[in-house]
């Protein structure tokens, strides 16, 4: 895929990786509305100006990620080109988040549709439009910390200096907490089908769904 822009839609709270590290993955909409999630990306290592947010901008070169079946599958070329290049506010009552939400992107109100999408691999990214929102809740995570021997292995991986890259980070990086808890929506689709989605994102936007 040439350079293109993404519109930042949503990113996960961090996990650990054996072979990534801490890292994230990122979802967005390119100018026509089609989805793209983008993976991985090591976004607490970024420099300041590169930490980009939910509806920033950002124009970056992709491959088709040929380790993950999903077609909206991508991973940077280099991620230092994620720089933030534009941002779409909530002015207007959200008019310009709405044209590419709303309208540019395909809005699915039967979760069975999106389901029959995923289970035929034509779609692993929506936008969803509940008919309603019953209620939203948390638990509490059974494991409230990260595997030990995980965490152990990403803490030594961070502290051994990398000949071909910047290692200034190193010095003040800490590894993230794992999140305590998990946060849910119960909701009704379109055909009055009422299922519970479990809420994955770190600034609260990416959601993926569990059938009750």
């Amino acid at each position: 895929m040439p350079r293109k822009k993404v519109l930042i839609i949503a990113k996960t709270y961090p996990t650990l990786s054996r072979k990534y590290g801490e890292t994230v993955c990122t979802a967005g909409l390119l100018e026509d509305g089609s989805w793209i999630r983008i993976y991985p990306v090591q976004f607490r290592r970024l420099e300041e100006k590169q930490q980009y947010q939910k509806y920033d901008w950002i124009e970056c070169d992709f491959v088709r990620n040929k380790k993950d079946p999903r077609p909206e599958s991508y991973h940077p070329v280099d991620p230092k080109q994620m720089v933030p290049i534009g941002h779409i506010d909530t002015s207007d009552n959200w008019r310009d988040r709405r044209e590419y939400l709303l309208r540019k992107a395909t809005v699915y109100g039967r979760l069975e549709e999106v389901i029959d999408g995923a289970k035929s691999n034509k779609i692993s990214l929506a936008v969803f439009k509940p008919s309603k929102i019953n209620r939203f809740f948390w638990k509490e995570d059974d494991t409230r910390t990260w595997d030990a021997d995980k965490f152990e292995e990403m803490r030594n991986q961070y502290q051994q200096n990398d000949l071909f890259e910047d290692n200034i980070w190193r010095k003040t990086f800490q590894m993230i907490p794992k999140l305590p808890y998990h946060f849910y929506y119960r909701f009704t689709d379109s055909d009055g089908r009422i299922s519970r989605i479990l809420v994955l994102d770190w600034e609260v936007g990416a959601l993926y769904w569990s059938c009750l």
